[in-house]
């Protein structure tokens, strides 16, 4: 019986563990392998470590999630207070989510924005579990490396960045202006909404823009491609 430790939880896979470690951030309570050969790439310094078997594995991780033989027990990372972070930070560029999910379209989300700069994620509470397993490896170790903001009304988060000078750009399939068209101001929030019903029309309104990425064949993308495509396009429109 693996025991309940109040607010911790299990992460699993090699990289996102080693992730977890090097963030000042995270608190690791311990830390569960397969085999040694697991523990040559970590510091396991000041961290309390058990060799456990596939079984143990198995009651911690349920369906197929891939977690290499190597886990961690760890604690939540903070909830970020936007007015606090634009005031004692220089913020340029944020993600904001609507509606999104899916704990694996969120953490490869979170994955791609960190590849392009974004390293800050605005997202509904409500949609962002931040104990999921799933989300954290398909974040591959971003997570631990970008500031999330969960919001109990993403509205009033948005007309926060409005006021702090952010440009908000809403993708759109039924927009009329091409991404291409765009034009990009310095300070950047991208708002993406769910695959299945979009931005929800009361969050639409208070975007500046409205764009859509022309696709040909198919009548969308996933919401995590159609991050990678608009920020790839937003890095060549800037350089």
């Amino acid at each position: 019986m693996i025991k309940n430790h109040g607010d911790s939880f299990w992460i699993g896979g090699l990289h996102c563990v080693k992730s977890a470690i090097n963030n000042s951030n995270r608190r690791i309570f311990e830390l569960i392998f397969l085999n040694e050969k697991k523990l040559d790439s970590i510091n396991l310094q000041n961290i309390h470590h058990t060799k456990r078997d596939a079984k143990y594995f198995s009651k911690i991780f349920k369906d197929d999630f891939v977690h290499q033989g190597i886990a961690a027990r760890v604690s939540k990372l903070p909830n970020y207070n936007l007015n606090l972070e634009i005031k004692n930070d220089i913020i340029n560029k944020f993600i904001i989510l609507n509606n999104v999910t899916d704990p694996r379209n969120i953490g490869s989300i979170i994955r791609t924005s960190l590849a392009f700069g974004y390293k800050n994620i605005l997202i509904d509470k409500r949609s962002y579990n931040e104990k999921s397993y799933s989300l954290i490896k398909a974040s591959s170790g971003a997570v631990e490396k970008v500031k999330v903001f969960q919001a109990s009304n993403i509205k009033n988060e948005i007309e926060i960045l409005k006021d702090n000078n952010f440009w908000i750009y809403g993708l759109d399939s039924s927009a009329t202006k091409d991404i291409n068209q765009a034009k990009f101001e310095k300070k950047i929030a991208f708002l993406f909404g769910s695959e299945e019903k979009g931005i929800e029309k009361n969050i639409k309104k208070y975007c500046d823009h409205l764009i859509k990425i022309n696709i040909d064949n198919i009548d969308s993308l996933n919401v995590s491609n159609a991050v990678s495509a608009t920020l790839a396009i937003a890095n060549y429109k800037s350089n």
